[in-house]
């Protein structure tokens, strides 16, 4: 069933629904209602005496009330709702008076409308029992009406999905149905007195509530399916590119105290440029802003493949241009099926460029990027890979042109500027039987790279220049030994951005510390069960079995690293082996969460290393190496950062025969003067050492000795008037 008799259907379908359902209202809820006549009063034994009904042991009930006396009931409950519908609530029945506590009301006389005020009356005792509160819109009955416009809602999305319609007419034929039936069972609630009509008035009132239940599903249904558009977005991940021209470059150069970046420049506009970078005088300008010059193309033979050439092509239409594309190699000069060939163009000046099968009125309606990108460039080149007349025969694809091809060519300047007429590229595919075997062109895993340890299989994606199935083994065999089938594309439409063709496997049977070969061989035209055409050798794949990477040492570890700046240098360090060549790889420093780990700067050989400038703390580091087969290994690192930033104290000063002995808290380096303390450390008379803590001069009773002390930070006493310590030995 096609898509047109499926929506026919349903819209029968919604009808029906409607109908069903509001009918169902009427039939269930809107009693039609037979008059109550004189004869049936005195079936019942009543007798109408000077104006007054009168029946033995009955009061008498006077012959004007006829049309408002309720004579008969039996039923459900009164003074509720029934299905959604309103109902005459009956006053002040004795609840003792079982033969009317409860009851709907079923019969009327003629012309009445049980409104309010009513009177109610026991048909055995006459007796006056209630009177008829009054009928109209009811609360309940609308609650009821929402509830079923929801179940219809649901009944038509379910059949409407059963039918395999689109989502958008299943839901506009839900939403019309559930509409149509809310509306007609409200209408009936407000138009129905209470539910009850006698004869032709209830069923009047009941098609009328139909009638617009209906007609409110048609209005809703045209509507909503008449906001419903299907919009077919196609998405392309190109290059980004900012705006042509360079209309909004000074907004760079308006940002306050805020310097303006190359890259904010470039983003403003394709023609924006930054002068004087660098200095304090950068500015974003819009380059060649009087520019209003297309970009001239001239083919690039240097991209053509050995043997290929372009000609003049004076059968061109002006203003177009261009030329054709000969294949010296062919006999038919035609491109052979299946085989990549490049072309090219160059420019007189920085343009990106598109190229399109047919021709477009305007560079922004072109659909292809001339060489898959869309950057400014003075040359762009590109790549084509083209089945046979008969491989799109074999698919019953027929070319208009019988295998003539024209590319029509425009690019655009950074300007915006963009070429009016066209430049044409015209070749032509070979005709006739393919005779050449499919060529691998490339795998989705690099050939000889290393794999993890103990790795014994691994997916691969075979990529050939052509449809075809494809094979492998372990062992260099013809086709059909080989023992190992590949799901491949079979048809020509199925091939990938770099106009290749998928073929599919698992590799298994991998070896650690062992060159795991294979070997690939594929037949071309799937389609096909004979002349077909078979690789005569194989394609030779390695994959290099490992050993498991190990960090031999990590640095530092349990350490204490100081220096007198707030920011200390700390310098993280690995040293690797095993693994994929003897431990080359790349190290990692983080937190240990996985997504916080970053690279070392030094890295992917050996050796690693890292400089951080941390505060003064404990710290927790992990370090993370992985090798090129996804070898890792990880080691936890833990170190203490102090900032010093205080002069080396002189503790202690004393005769140590026969010397003057200092002793600073820290290890230091010490020097004197005989004068004061204002000199350069530099300048100063060394003093000897022993270890950094312990130091010895001359004892010299005859000057003092102004000593200054520098720690290995290069703390020294400040301002340079200042001494560590004054002494004279004595």
């Amino acid at each position: 069933m096609n898509k047109k008799g499926a929506l026919s259907i349903l819209q029968i379908l919604i009808l029906i629904i409607g109908i069903f359902s509001i009918s169902y209202i009427i039939g269930s809820e809107t009693k039609i209602i037979s008059a109550v006549t004189s004869a049936e009063m005195e079936k019942a034994g009543w007798i109408l005496d000077k104006g007054l009904w009168t029946k033995e042991g009955a009061e008498s009930i006077p012959d004007s009330e006829i049309g408002k006396i309720i004579f008969k009931g039996k039923g459900g409950s009164s003074g509720a709702s029934s299905a959604g519908v309103a109902t005459p609530s009956v006053a002040n029945i004795p609840t003792s008076h079982d033969s009317y506590a409860g009851r709907l009301i079923e019969k009327i006389f003629p012309g009445s409308t049980a409104g309010a005020g009513t009177k109610i009356y026991d048909p055995a005792t006459g007796k006056l029992i209630g009177t008829s509160q009054g009928l109209g819109y009811s609360a309940a009955g609308i609650v009821q009406a929402a509830y079923h416009a929801v179940l219809v809602y649901g009944i038509v999305a379910l059949v409407g999905g059963f039918l395999g319609l689109e989502s958008n007419i299943v839901s506009a034929a839900s939403t019309a149905a559930a509409w149509g039936v809310f509306v007609g069972k409200s209408a009936l609630s407000i138009l129905g007195p209470g539910g009850y009509l006698g004869g032709a008035q209830g069923l009047i009132t009941g098609l009328g509530a139909t009638g617009i239940g209906l007609a409110v599903a048609v209005v809703v249904y045209v509507m909503v399916y008449s906001n419903v558009k299907i919009k077919i977005i196609t998405f392309t991940c190109d290059t980004w590119d900012s705006e042509t021209g360079g209309k909004n470059c000074e907004k760079c150069n308006k940002q306050g105290d805020l310097p303006c970046s190359e890259y904010q420049c470039r983003s403003l506009g394709q023609s924006c440029e930054l002068l004087n970078p660098g200095t304090n005088d950068e500015k974003c300008i819009w380059v060649n802003p009087q520019d209003v010059k297309h970009p001239i193309i001239t083919p690039n033979s240097d991209v053509l493949p050995s043997g290929y050439k372009y000609t003049p092509d004076n059968a061109i239409s002006p203003p177009d241009r261009g030329v054709k594309i000969i294949n010296g190699n062919s006999n038919e000069n035609c491109v052979k099926p299946f085989e990549e060939f490049t072309f090219g163009i160059t420019l007189d000046e920085p343009a990106k460029c598109k190229i399109d099968y047919l021709r477009k009125n305007s560079f922004e309606d072109m659909e292809f990027y001339f060489g898959g990108n869309s950057l400014l460039k003075y040359n762009h080149t590109q790549r084509m890979n083209l089945p046979g007349i008969d491989n799109l025969a074999e698919e019953n694809i027929t070319l208009k042109n019988g295998g003539q091809f024209e590319l029509y060519t425009r690019c655009q300047d950074s300007n915006g500027n963009s070429n009016t007429a066209n430049f044409v590229f015209k070749f032509c595919v070979e005709e006739g039987p393919d005779t050449t075997p499919p060529l691998i062109v490339t795998t989705s895993l690099l050939n000889g790279m290393p794999i993890g340890y103990d790795e014994t299989s691994i997916d691969l994606e075979v990529y050939v220049n052509e449809p075809a199935d494809c094979k492998w083994s372990h062992l260099d065999t013809s086709y059909d030994k080989m023992e190992n089938e590949m799901s491949c594309s079979s048809s020509i439409t199925e091939m990938n951005a770099q106009s290749l063709y998928t073929c599919s496997t698992t590799l298994t049977g991998l070896k650690n510390n062992f060159e795991n070969e294979f070997y690939f061989r594929c037949k071309d035209q799937p389609m096909k069960t004979s002349d077909r055409n078979v690789n005569s050798e194989s394609y030779k794949f390695t994959l290099i079995g490992t050993q498991p990477l190990v960090i031999d040492e990590v640095e530092p570890n349990n350490e204490t690293i100081k220096d007198s700046t707030d920011a200390v240098q700390v310098t993280l360090k690995a040293k690797t082996s095993a693994g994929y060549k003897e431990g080359e790889s790349s190290c990692f420093y983080g937190d240990g969460e996985e997504s916080n780990y970053v690279m070392f700067y030094e890295t992917h050989s050996h050796y690693h290393s890292q400089d951080l400038w941390l505060g003064a703390g404990e710290y927790n580091y992990f370090i993370k190496c992985i090798d090129l087969g996804g070898n890792s290994d990880i080691e936890e690192i833990n170190f203490v950062v102090e900032s010093d930033n205080e002069a080396p104290l002189v503790v202690r000063a004393y005769n140590d025969e026969p010397y003057l002995k200092l002793i600073t808290n820290e290890e230091a380096e010490c020097v004197y003067d005989v004068v004061d303390c204002s000199y350069l450390f530099e300048d100063g008379t060394s003093i000897t050492s022993s270890d950094g803590f312990d130091h010895f001069t001359d004892w010299n009773t005859k000057t003092n000795l102004y000593i200054k002390c520098k720690d290995k930070y290069g703390n020294s006493p400040q301002p340079q008037n200042i001494c560590s310590i004054e002494v004279r030995a004595f």
